[in-house]
């Protein structure tokens, strides 16, 4: 009846160890969210997502040192937009091109129905862009994007 308490102090043990050495290897690793600036930065690759403005956004993204590429669609929400683009109704394609300098995204979306609104942001952490819009005659329309489905 002892080889039961000493096996379950083994098992605790190893657990124990096992946790610490994660733990360790997280830390060692970067285990931080920061943003990447990585020369390839293919962990940022794939679908970036938003819903804001009055528009739903999803775009399958392609990341480099010094630029972001990709296109997807949009749905307007409540059939109205704000931010200067009251052009846009329903719902379409869109693409993306931007320049990237470090954190920094500095480009422009441009939708079916010819609207191209420059689109200014920076890559805060792996999973979230904080831009915006910038409408001539509405100023800064936050459009922050996300890494996957908007949270």
């Amino acid at each position: 009846m002892e080889t039961r308490p000493r096996n379950l102090h083994i098992v605790r043990a190893f657990v124990g160890g096992v946790a610490s050495a994660l733990m360790i290897v997280n830390v060692a690793c970067g285990g931080s969210k920061q943003a990447s600036t990585e020369s390839t930065d293919s962990g940022l690759n794939g679908v970036w997502t938003t819903r804001s403005a009055g528009v739903a956004v999803s775009l399958t993204l392609a990341w480099t040192r010094d630029s972001v590429t990709g296109s997807g669609s949009y749905v307007v929400l409540g059939n109205m937009l704000g931010c200067g683009g009251e052009t846009l109704r329903g719902s379409g394609k869109v693409t993306f091109a931007a320049a990237r300098s470090g954190t920094a995204v500095t480009g422009r979306m441009a939708f079916d129905n010819g609207w191209t609104p420059a689109y200014v942001g920076a890559l805060e952490t792996d999973i979230r862009i904080n831009g915006s819009f910038q409408s001539l005659d509405r100023g800064t329309c936050p459009l922050p994007l996300y890494f996957g489905l908007v949270p």
